[in-house]
């Protein structure tokens, strides 16, 4: 869904005055979607779906008004109990339908708000399979004024109808037990509409699946889907138009064949034919390096809405349009053909398995098309330089719901996993999940992920998704070089975003550390930083010309260049011989050398950014004193690293030391 981004972005950038060039109807536009998204919200807290049963199968039979807003119809819902005894079950349905009746074993119903309550004939246990039909009809609303199924038009005045359903609005339109956690196994689905040419195009109605037969009942038409695959509630879908259809097929080099089907309105269906023209070559790509395509046995559709933006609706994509201008939309939402709706999030704390790796797919295809340096670039636009983190800590916090973290800092996280594990580990291991029997046609959660990729790798990923997924921010590296006679190379990092408000002060990471030399050569070696001030040593044999930190972004970071902080001098051991306590100390701190000093030795003390703090000097005749951090010329200097640098003829050498209050 990634309107869901560029709604976030616009609507935030809005509220601070930095798009004030969009028009008011793009910003009335992402104000609204922003509304439905507190509506479905407020509603996914208060209504939960029913955790007693689990629904196996939907036959929604429905006819759609088309110049009016109304709906009616029949929808079984097969289901079995998983508990014992069980007498009593809900289903969802907002309350602006009314249902007329349910069949058996439905002794009695009521409707409490967006609740049907019913009362079985009798108690059922788990092996007992139970369907009950209810009949209903209405007019439907949208949330939030603005999803649910919408009534639209296009070219002159010709009618577009289709369904917005995420994520928790399918029972908006249909009773069901909305909601992501219960994938029944297929649906059915039968769209009865007025038999009708409407500037000479046949009036359809379309849903997920393949159109296994058209019925002609004199004044109206039938239109007859089955989708045979486990799939979420909120992705179903129905669309109706005058539309134009084409189609061709796909013909997969692991011998999947499948048709690619297109729906869109007469007016655009030259730019739409040529905008999908490289969705093969996207669907053989994602086929390559995720599994093959998911629905391969009954096709991959795009439906045109000429309105809103995308959903990825299960084999059947809705989009604003197919032009060329909307295909890299078109590979984010066949992306989610893998993340979304196969591999379903276990609940929307876990939000960003679905748009981290949709979004981050734009930048694969990218790479695909372009080479690494479009990747790069691509990535560039993902960098996420705010707080909040990526599991949804609450889902009833509605401002942080959907915004652009979810897709920015969640693709931005899947490249940063590529770097931790390398590309041939990376796609091995994500080939691995999304083919994972457990999660493929299921649902998973950020926990099953970062097993299934640890059982893949063989390595332990808490610290990843510890610092990435539920802990925020980003680091700061300030770092500086020096280069020993041997032509050893000495580099320091510091992480300096220490003090900042809610960041952590150390991120572990493989740091990449690229080196060019003087003879125009270059190498990159990739130091394992988990401490805040570190020091690591090479032998490159060669005259160093620059160094630089991470220069191909594979960690969301900034990086600066400090000469000041010291570096080259931790590698001599005079400093061991040195005495510090307390350490950390909190006023006074004791220094002891061993022995008494014969001259002056000059002592400085930095702090963890490399700047000089104080200079003193332990006189000759002496071998102990002490360094009052309590105070600086009235000033207090605050908690953190400070380092104590002392240099003399007999040795050198650099002591960390730990200020605390």
């Amino acid at each position: 869904m990634r309107i869901k981004y560029l709604f976030t972005i616009l609507l935030l950038a809005a509220c601070n005055g930095l798009f004030s060039q969009k028009s008011p109807e793009i910003l009335n536009h992402y104000q609204n979607e922003y509304q439905t998204f507190k509506e479905f919200l407020n509603y996914s807290q208060k209504v939960k779906g029913d955790t007693n049963i689990n629904v196996l199968f939907y036959y929604i039979d429905i006819e759609i008004g088309v110049y009016a807003p109304w709906v009616e119809g029949d929808v079984s819902i097969l289901f079995e109990p998983v508990v014992a005894n069980l007498n009593t079950v809900s289903i969802n349905l907002n309350s602006s339908l009314n249902v007329d009746a349910i069949s058996a074993p439905a002794e009695s119903f009521y409707q409490d708000n967006d609740l049907i309550v019913i009362t079985l004939d009798g108690d059922y246990n788990p092996g007992d399979q139970l369907e009950i039909t209810v009949s209903y009809h209405g007019i439907p609303v949208l949330a939030g004024g603005y999803k649910g199924m919408r009534y639209e038009s296009h070219g002159n005045g010709e009618p577009i109808i289709a369904t917005l359903s995420t994520p928790y609005l399918a029972h908006y339109w249909y009773p069901c037990k909305d909601g992501p956690e219960d994938k029944p196994d297929s649906m059915y689905m039968d769209i009865t509409l007025p038999d009708e040419v409407i500037n000479g195009q046949e009036l359809m109605g379309i849903s997920n699946g393949v159109l296994e037969n058209v019925i002609d009942n004199g004044d109206t038409k039938t239109f007859q889907w089955r989708h045979r695959y486990p799939i979420v509630t909120y992705y179903i879908m129905a669309a109706v138009s005058n539309y134009v259809h084409f189609q061709e097929q796909f013909n997969g080099t692991g011998g999947e064949t499948f048709p690619l089907e297109y729906y869109v309105f007469q007016e655009n269906l030259a730019s739409a034919q040529n905008g999908v023209s490289q969705l093969p070559d996207a669907i053989q790509f994602f086929s390559d390096i995720f599994g093959t395509y998911p629905f391969s046995e009954e096709k991959y559709g795009m439906t045109q809405l000429g309105f809103y933006g995308a959903i990825e609706n299960q084999t059947n994509t809705i989009q604003n349009n197919l032009s060329a201008s909307w295909f890299m939309t078109s590979v984010h939402e066949l992306a989610h053909m893998w993340f979304g709706d196969m591999i379903t999030l276990a609940d929307w704390h876990h939000c960003w398995l679905n748009e981290g790796f949709a979004t981050y797919s734009e930048a694969l295809w990218d790479e695909h098309e372009a080479g690494f340096d479009a990747y790069k670039q691509n990535m560039q636009t993902n960098e996420y330089w705010n707080g909040g983190t990526l599991y949804l800590q609450n889902a009833a916090d509605t401002f942080n719901t959907f915004q652009s973290i979810y897709y920015t800092k969640g693709a931005y996280t899947v490249h940063m996993l590529r770097g931790v594990l390398g590309d041939n580990m990376f796609f091995d291991a994500l080939k691995d999940y999304t083919q994972n029997p457990d999660f493929a046609y299921k649902n998973a959660s950020t926990y099953d992920l970062q097993q299934s990729f640890e059982n893949s790798s063989g390595m332990d990923l808490d610290f990843f998704f510890e610092q990435w997924i539920y802990d925020e921010y980003w680091p700061f590296y300030h770092y500086n070089y020096a280069q020993g006679a041997n032509n050893n190379l000495s580099v320091v990092i510091y992480q300096a975003q220490e003090g900042l408000y809610g960041y952590r002060p150390v991120f572990e990471m493989p740091v990449r550390i690229y080196v060019s030399f003087t003879d125009n050569s270059d190498t990159t070696v990739i130091a394992w930083n988990d401490q805040q001030t570190q020091q690591f040593e090479f032998d490159l044999n060669k005259e160093v010309n620059d160094v630089q930190i991470d220069p191909d972004k594979w960690i969301l970071r900034k990086t600066m260049y400090q000469p000041s902080i010291p570096v080259g001098i931790t590698r001599q051991s005079g400093a061991d011989l040195i005495t510090v306590f307390p350490n950390p100390f909190s006023d006074r701190l004791t220094i002891i050398f061993p022995g008494v000093v014969q001259v002056d030795k000059p002592i400085k003390i930095f702090n963890g950014q490399g700047q000089l703090v104080q200079e003193k000097v332990l006189r000759s005749g002496t071998s102990m004193m002490e360094w009052d951090g309590t105070d600086f010329g009235g000033d207090k200097l605050k908690p953190g690293i400070y380092y104590l640098e002392i240099s003399s003829v007999e040795f050198t050498g650099l002591r960390k030391i730990i200020l605390s209050r």
